[in-house]
């Protein structure tokens, strides 16, 4: 299946993309996910065991089950203000 991730922060200036298609296989979880991308672009592999995963506009664990069509989004932790 063909999953299209929206990227955050950090992740979406290493990459240079808003927006990636990642091929899984079915009954592939959020932590394939982050692997394939690490193996894909491996610059950003460091960062993605801190990022929080989105599924449908709800944070969901490694383990959460990723379906063909759902809207996913990674995101990395933010700090800043004052």
């Amino acid at each position: 299946m063909t999953v299209n991730v929206r990227l955050f922060a950090s992740l979406h200036e290493l990459i240079g993309e808003r927006t990636i298609s990642v091929e899984l296989p079915d009954g592939a979880t959020v932590g394939d996910l982050r692997t394939r991308i690490g193996e894909t672009y491996p610059n950003v592999r460091p960062f993605l065991a801190s990022t929080v995963c989105a599924v449908d506009e709800e944070y969901v664990p490694s383990s959460h089950i990723i379906h063909e069509g759902d809207n996913v989004a990674l995101i990395p932790p933010v700090s800043g203000g004052a």
